[in-house]
């Protein structure tokens, strides 16, 4: 009759049992830091791309602002006018709109060229 000792056996399964337990704390901790990971890049994707389009949408206004305003020497038409000012809508930032009422509502054209400076600027600084 053979005897198998049973010692052997018992802390042969708690060491693959120890080991076990090692690997899947170690599986789960990795599946949390890869998951974390991800959300993470999305996120800066995400951001990214935003930035993107609102530089987009910045250069495309400076142009059409830049051909339509600074560069013609008679008086804007009235669909240019409505596009300008909805096409700086659109950026949804307040202090380009703030500084656009201000260059519309200028009574003279030296007060004109110094908030359309100003206006340009605050362009330029978002498109950095």
């Amino acid at each position: 009759m053979v005897t198998i000792q049973s010692g052997v056996l018992d802390r042969a399964r708690l060491v693959s049992n120890i080991l076990m337990l090692i690997l899947l704390i170690g599986n789960i901790f990795f599946s949390i830091q890869y998951m974390t990971n991800v959300q993470y890049t999305a996120d800066e994707k995400a951001k990214t791309e935003e930035r993107m389009v609102m530089r987009a949408k910045v250069s495309s206004f400076l142009k059409f602002f830049i051909d339509t305003v600074i560069n013609t020497q008679s008086t804007i038409s009235y669909e240019d006018r409505v596009k300008l000012e909805s096409d700086l809508r659109q950026i949804h930032e307040p202090a380009l709109t703030a500084q656009w009422d201000i260059f519309v509502a200028s009574k003279d054209g030296k007060d004109a060229q110094t908030s359309a400076a100003k206006l340009m600027s605050l362009l330029a600084a978002k498109l950095m």
